[in-house]
Formats: structure tokens, C-alpha cells, sequence
């Protein structure tokens, strides 16, 4: 027996994530629900492993978001040119100040009063460097997403 899944991207659920779009279905998280379109394609095969793999269809549907994709390209390119061998700072947005309650990357609204990374370039950054996303991190990032 296969143990956890410690990597978002090591899931079974990415297979069928990349079939539905190689398949022209348009899949989206809505909450806690799979929204796909055109809904009359969905077999009922592929309705008992959407529910089998819910939890983790959501999860990377998350983790593609599209301010995580914008943030994640700015960082890799900054990441890629460094020429070095340092690590260069990986911001969105270099140079915006440090200020509580603001995220020091991209400057979006924290849900705490703290300096630190919003949830979306945390995990931007670790896409960008291609650093494995446990599953737990992913999580939590997840929750602490505020939608206004």
C-alpha cells in the first residue's frame, strides 16, 4: 500500500485535472464544488472519479489560481536570470515597503495584522524555485485565503 501523498503535484488526482482540460472541459473550484462545463460531458465513469478525488481536484485547482500563475512567472524569470549562485529575493512587486498587514510581495491585504507573504505569493515563490508543495502546506495556504 502507497503511503500519503506529500506532494499536491504527485497527486492522482493531476491525471484527471490534465485530461478534463486536454478534453476541452472547462473545470473550475467553486467553494467547495466542481464546476464543470459542459456538464452533459461528463460520463458517469468520470463522475465516480471526480468524487473519489474531490478533495485533491480542489486542492490543485486552487494552487493554479491565477494570481498564484502571475506571481509564479515574475518570480521564476527573476529566479532564472540570477547569475550568481544566490538566491535572489523573490517579490511580485519589488520594493514595496514593509508594512503590517500588507503583503511585503505584491502588497495585498493579510488576513492578520503581521509582515509577511500573502497565501498566493507563498506559494508562488515555491512554484517559481520548483520546491515541492506538501500537501499540509497547501492546506493551509488554501485556508487562509480571504475572497472579497
Amino acid at each position: 500500500m502507497a503511503g500519503p501523498v506529500t506532494d499536491v503535484f504527485a497527486s492522482p488526482a493531476l491525471p484527471i485535472l490534465l485530461g478534463l482540460e486536454r478534453d476541452g472541459l472547462d473545470v473550475v473550484a467553486d467553494g467547495e464544488r466542481l464546476r464543470i462545463r459542459p456538464a452533459e460531458r461528463v460520463t458517469p465513469e468520470l463522475r465516480a472519479e471526480l468524487v473519489l478525488h474531490k478533495p485533491d481536484l480542489l486542492l490543485l485547482l486552487r494552487c493554479c489560481d491565477t494570481g498564484v500563475g502571475e506571481r509564479r512567472d515574475v518570480m521564476r524569470a527573476v529566479f532564472e536570470a540570477a547569475s550568481d549562485g544566490r538566491t535572489p529575493a523573490l517579490l511580485f512587486r519589488p520594493g514595496l515597503p514593509y508594512v503590517e498587514g500588507r503583503c511585503f510581495s505584491c502588497g495585498d491585504p493579510l488576513q492578520t495584522f503581521r509582515v509577511g507573504r500573502c497565501w498566493r505569493c507563498a506559494l508562488a515563490w515555491r512554484l517559481a524555485v520548483r520546491v515541492p508543495i506538501p500537501v499540509a502546506l497547501a492546506e493551509a495556504l488554501d485556508g487562509a485565503k480571504v475572497c472579497s
